[in-house]
């Protein structure tokens, strides 16, 4: 074989590798993505906002989110002096369909705590829903809110 030609074979290989772990680490990328859930609590009867008022945020409350039916609590976090909450899970694309299924949110932090007029009783309660996926730099990100809360009274 020339000198040439061996050249030449050495750089289809080195491109056809080239080409095929860049595809792999898409693949990768795509599925080993992050999933951020992030939402605002309101300080009434159902946690949501009353459309044409101002309503009063939900500070520093316990947000969990309770997956299967034992409602396994896989993240927890605390909202913040706005009401906002924002929680990270390190989750496969593979789990997507499963969080969206199987885990809701819980506020367990009683009612009572934001308003006194509340119930000192209970927890509010929400789906999830997928918004959209967008990717920050390297990662696949999945964005979900909660769908609505509604208060349980027990939990």
């Amino acid at each position: 074989m020339s000198f040439t030609s061996y050249y030449i074979s050495l750089l289809i290989i080195v491109l056809t590798m080239a080409t095929l772990s860049s595809c792999q680490f898409d693949l990768i990328r795509t599925l080993l993505g992050l999933t951020h859930i992030q939402g605002t609590l309101y300080c009434t009867l159902n946690g949501n906002m009353i459309y044409g008022l101002l309503t009063p945020t939900f500070p520093n409350a316990a947000v969990e989110m309770h997956c299967g039916a034992a409602g396994t609590v896989i993240s927890s976090v605390k909202s913040d002096a706005t009401g906002r909450f924002s929680m990270l899970l390190d989750a496969p694309q593979l789990l997507l369909s499963f969080l969206l299924n199987n885990c809701s949110l819980v506020v367990t932090t009683p009612l009572v705590n934001c308003n006194g007029a509340l119930p000192s009783f209970g927890a509010l309660a929400s789906p999830l829903q997928l918004i959209r996926n967008t990717f920050l730099g390297l990662f696949n990100v999945t964005n979900i809110i909660p769908v609505g809360f509604r208060f349980l009274p027990i939990l």
